[in-house]
């Protein structure tokens, strides 16, 4: 099995429900998560999935799917 490495975080185009400035979709060992890096609150994925953009997608594309 080949290893890789993917990113801890990327920005997306999406934007944040409090504050509307660009969500960043980040990463731990566990869980991915989205997080303004303006008001700096944290959301869950699940209500951004519908409409979802190439850099959240290519960065679940890149995730384990125990960490969704």
């Amino acid at each position: 099995m080949a290893w890789f490495s993917a990113p801890r975080e990327a920005r997306t185009t999406l934007d944040c429900p409090e504050c509307g400035k660009p969500l960043d979709i980040r990463r731990t060992c566990h869980e991915a998560y989205m997080q303004c890096s303006s008001c700096r609150k944290s959301f869950k994925l699940a209500p951004f999935i519908p409409r979802m953009d190439k850099v959240m997608e290519e960065f679940l594309e890149r995730l384990y799917a125990d960490r969704v």
